[in-house]
């Protein structure tokens, strides 16, 4: 019997031209989602997209604080203009 593998993630990649509202749709999907996060480019490193490592300002002590993939697990992660980001990192 041939038994059928079913994959664990779903991970969309959403390409098109310019102006053709591609931002706008992660945003609606954002907000429908049960869980999930909206990041810009601008805001995080491709490192800071899965964590980050960041000083406490009151105790000086370094913290890891979780990025915008790992917060969504299981829900949602929406960040235009990856292209932008990817190529400036």
């Amino acid at each position: 019997k041939k038994v059928a593998k079913s994959r664990g993630d779903i991970n969309v990649l959403l390409c098109g031209d310019p102006g053709t509202s591609k931002s706008q749709l992660l945003t609606w999907v954002n907000k429908v989602a049960p869980r999930g996060i909206f990041t810009s480019g601008k805001g995080s490193s491709a490192v800071g997209l899965t964590a980050s490592i960041n000083r406490d300002p009151e105790t000086k002590e370094l913290v890891m604080e979780s990025g915008a993939v790992v917060l969504s697990d299981l829900g949602v992660c929406c960040f235009p203009a990856a292209d932008h980001q990817l190529l400036t990192t």
